[in-house]
């Protein structure tokens, strides 16, 4: 690597490296001698850290490297982005600095034709794609690139989907049967507690079922969430929430409150002869030391929407909860920290067709006629 100054009085930085054999050369030419060894700098850092810095390198090669430098997401998200980008790496041999917008319609064509995969399934794929060249523009390895949008480049046209929410009489009708049908067995208590805080929290299932009782601080009516079931391989294991902005403390209504201290009281009943009640799951099984897994949930809380012939999922509580907040004009700012979004354009492009604005009590968000049936 060397900076000489040439006689217009730019400066030139030229790089020489040898790659499993093969000569590999970056030239660039900078107006100051401070622009020049900043850039120095920054390509001898990222070198260290594995990344090659010229357009001549393989795409599959820049693209597995930059997958593998991701911080910040959960193991799961991290294997989505990996059975992605595997689709990629059987199509996009080349160098990443050759591909142009029409080639690379031509390979997402063959991978959508070939593999007969839908288009939301083609717009997972894409993303993948877009930010591997993106990461390289970023870097100046690539001019430009060619990626383009989505349907622009794929003519792929995809259905917008909004967040389905649980009506009114439906929330009602959910928190009475769960309510109910509670007596002295286990898991009648859990999925009361498990269903009223999925609806009154938003948190995700992999939240709820990694929650400990040391993350509830019942004085000051808050749960922290540090962690997260994902799926790796299959397997649910316990990590760090989907995303970094997933570590973040939730306040909770009246109801949640007392209703966590009437389920901490039972469980310390219940357990009161097991020894082995000493993990601090919320969510315990009935060996008092095994968590109940997100599997399990999504299967009781199925039979539950069954048993009232309501046509939502577990997951739908979450958007029931955001969408209660928001037709009461809580604050999307705010509402996107409470959901663990990394941006509130990320909550808002999911609940636009309910965005009103401000902001309101939080034990205003459950129907109060809900309310009532388990007072």
């Amino acid at each position: 690597m060397s900076i000489t100054k040439r006689p217009n009085g730019k400066y030139f930085v030229s790089i020489t490296r040898v790659v499993d054999g093969v000569t590999h050369r970056t030239n660039r030419t900078f107006k100051t001698s401070a622009e020049a060894k900043k850039y120095e700098r920054q390509y001898l850092t990222k070198l260290d850290k594995g990344i090659y810095q010229d357009e001549n390198v393989k795409f599959v090669v820049y693209g597995q490297q930059y997958l593998n430098s991701l911080d910040g997401i959960s193991a799961r998200t991290k294997h989505s982005y990996q059975q992605k980008f595997n689709y990629l790496k059987d199509k996009f041999k080349g160098n990443i600095g050759a591909y142009k917008t029409k080639d690379i319609r031509k390979l997402l064509a063959e991978i959508k034709h070939e593999r007969n995969l839908s288009n939301q399934s083609m717009k997972h794929i894409f993303r993948i794609m877009k930010s591997i060249f993106a990461e390289a523009k970023l870097n100046d390895i690539i001019a430009k690139d060619p990626s383009g949008t989505f349907f622009k480049t794929t003519g792929y046209r995809i259905e917008e989907k909004k967040a389905k929410a649980l009506s009114i009489n439906e929330q009602t009708r959910f928190i009475k049967y769960l309510s109910d049908k509670q007596d002295k067995k286990l898991f009648t208590k859990q999925e009361y507690i498990f269903g009223l805080l999925a609806l009154s929290t938003g948190m995700r299932r992999g939240e709820l079922s990694a929650l400990n009782w040391e993350n509830i601080d019942l004085d000051s009516k808050t749960i922290k969430v540090t962690q997260a079931v994902s799926y790796c391989n299959r397997e649910e294991v316990i990590g760090k929430p989907k995303t970094a902005s997933g570590i973040r403390k939730i306040q909770l209504d009246d109801l949640s409150v007392v209703e966590l201290r009437k389920y901490k009281s039972f469980l310390r009943s219940y357990f009161m002869t097991a020894k082995s009640y000493n993990t601090g799951w919320v969510f315990p099984m009935m060996d008092g030391e095994t968590r109940t897994p997100v599997t399990s949930w999504c299967q009781r809380m199925s039979k539950t929407f069954n048993a009232l012939d309501i046509n939502h999922s577990l997951h739908n509580l979450r958007h029931t909860h955001a969408s209660n907040l928001l037709s009461n004009n809580y604050p999307i700012t705010q509402l996107a920290h409470r959901l663990g979004h990394a941006k509130p354009s990320i909550t808002l492009s999911i609940y636009s067709h309910v965005v009103k604005g401000m902001e309101i009590d939080v034990n205003n968000y459950i129907p109060k006629i809900a309310l009532k049936q388990v007072k």
